[in-house]
């Protein structure tokens, strides 16, 4: 199919904002879909997906692959650009049309990644290279509490327009994502190749940093990001208390929730709730916290994010749908439509409807596994497995 400004795809199984309809068309032009629904008149360029489903391409807000893509082995990184350009390929062969590439601000010892100028390198360049990508591509700007020194770099990032979303993390143990000091010191043990004494010192560190200093930062990050309209994300929450002070800064998602009461909290106090996509594959969290199907199963969940394996989004979306029965349509909210509402992005994305963006997936569903057939982002084709 070329890139023309109008064409057609028929005998789709279309996932639209109304409902699943069968043998849908849909009309594209200029980037826009101009009318879906069954039986509309049509005139060449055609594509013939042959029952495909067709749905919302997916808008990724938390994804930290292109750490591994940089850094394929520890200690050994390729060039940030051709890391950058070679991960689009991947995303969009994963359906993802809008990509928040999560780049963390945390001060980690041994890291070579997670540094201050490491991490204001990678966001530069990704930012230079977004026009001539292929998916619509942001920042996710990841600040961890105790790192006091990262704050005025953080700002100064977020005066220049090139931060999307921020999110607040606390990975000091005893709390979040570390509950036990045993958790935290088989995590940086394992990350890291520390040895025992370095590993304690993180700690200690961590603790007296964030005991001095660690909420009032995180208000600073809170003010910065208000006054410039950036959305905030919370990050493992795990306590009603950290709900309560996450939300008055102005947070309207939380991250990967560690407890029930967290998340029976957030939806209280209006927060949105994201679960990663490899929780829902694997079934459980790799640090044994809350399942994501289970809060998706009693519908809990509103944002699925890929954390970092973007290819997991697909496969993940094809699990809800069927145990969860849920009709396709709705199950693509959580990686489309809700994702677009908590960005405060116009109302034509995430959506198969008149007037949206034609950000769109063909999905073939008829192996064991779901797979990509085309990709597309403004109704510009982006990625093709086939020649339908």
């Amino acid at each position: 199919m070329n890139n023309s400004h109008t064409f057609h795809i028929i005998n789709a199984r279309a996932a639209t904002t109304g409902g699943d309809i069968e043998k849908c068309t849909i009309r594209v032009e200029n980037g826009c879909l101009a009318a879906v629904g069954p039986d509309l008149p049509v005139s060449p360029p055609v594509m013939d997906v042959r029952g495909a489903y067709v749905l919302p391409g997916f808008i990724d807000l938390h994804s930290d692959a292109i750490e591994r893509e940089i850094e394929s082995r520890p200690g050994s990184c390729l060039p940030v650009e051709m890391a950058v350009a070679e991960l689009d390929k991947k995303l969009a062969a994963a359906g993802v049309t809008t990509i928040f590439h999560s780049i963390s601000f945390a001060e980690k010892q041994n890291a070579i990644l997670r540094t201050m100028d490491m991490a204001d390198h990678i966001i530069r360049q990704i930012k230079a290279m977004s026009r001539n990508l292929s998916v619509e591509t942001c920042i996710h700007l990841r600040y961890e509490i105790t790192d006091t020194a990262a704050l005025p770099k953080i700002e100064e990032l977020i005066t220049e327009g090139l931060i999307d979303l921020v999110s607040i993390m606390d990975h000091t143990p005893g709390q979040g994502q570390f509950k036990t000091l045993e958790q935290f010191r088989d995590y940086y043990s394992a990350y890291f190749s520390s040895d025992e004494n370095q590993v304690i010192e993180i700690m200690e560190k961590r603790k007296r940093i964030k005991e001095c200093v660690g909420l009032e930062n995180a208000r600073k990050i809170s003010e910065i990001c208000r006054y410039h309209g950036v959305p905030l994300a919370s990050h493992d929450d795990d306590t009603a208390e950290k709900i309560d002070f996450i939300s008055v800064c102005g947070a309207v998602i939380s991250e990967f929730p560690v407890t029930r009461e967290a998340v029976d909290h957030a939806r209280s106090r209006g927060m949105m709730i994201a679960v990663g996509s490899p929780n829902i594959i694997r079934g459980r969290s790799h640090n044994h916290n809350l399942s994501a199907m289970e809060i998706i199963s009693q519908g809990l969940a509103d944002i699925v994010c890929s954390d970092y394996i973007p290819s997991t989004l697909l496969h993940a979306l094809f699990k809800i749908h069927r145990q969860c029965n849920l009709p396709l349509y709705q199950a693509s909210r959580l990686f489309s439509a809700n994702p677009a509402k908590a960005m405060g992005m116009d109302e034509t994305r995430g959506h198969l409807s008149p007037g949206s963006r034609a950000d769109m997936l063909v999905v073939d569903h008829s192996l064991p596994y779901p797979r990509i057939l085309k990709t597309f982002v403004r109704g510009r084709e982006v990625y093709s497995s086939c020649a339908v």
